[in-house]
């Protein structure tokens, strides 16, 4: 390999050259391409009024919507506890529902307070005839 001495040879360029009055024109280059960019600097972002109260204006929809939709809520709990007397007029109306549709829904605590109210009341011979002599229906009875 030669010897290589810095200080004598030719010194070897990078082939990078800098223009002409690159450094007296820089800040002012730079300067032109800023405000060409941003063409002016008291430009505001604008925020419309109408965002806000619409954001105000869905908020008391929603509270109202709420204020309306719990107490309707709460009330339709309570009514769909059906009364006994309710109950027994509906199955009265209804012609298709015998004893033993209705013995299938009954549980068995059901028929033990039927058994115990039935053999609590004093039930005689007598009111039973009388019940019996009342009834319209005394035929369908005695068949089913």
């Amino acid at each position: 390999m030669k010897n290589f001495d810095i200080e004598n040879n030719e010194k070897i360029s990078t082939g990078f050259k800098t223009p002409e009055h690159y450094f007296e024109q820089f800040e002012a280059k730079m300067m032109q391409e800023i405000s060409a960019k941003n063409p002016s600097k008291n430009e505001v972002k604008v925020v419309s009024l109408f965002y806000r109260k619409q954001v105000w204006i869905s908020s008391i929809a929603a509270l109202f919507l709420l204020a309306i939709a719990i107490p309707v809520y709460f009330n339709m709990a309570k009514e769909s506890n059906l009364d006994a007397t309710t109950i027994e007029n509906y199955l009265a109306e209804q012609q298709s529902v015998g004893t033993t549709e209705l013995t299938k829904h009954l549980t068995d605590e059901d028929i033990s307070e039927l058994e115990n109210a039935l053999t609590n009341d004093n039930v005689t011979d007598e009111t039973i005839e009388n019940y019996l002599s009342e009834s319209a229906n005394l035929d369908y009875l005695l068949n089913e």
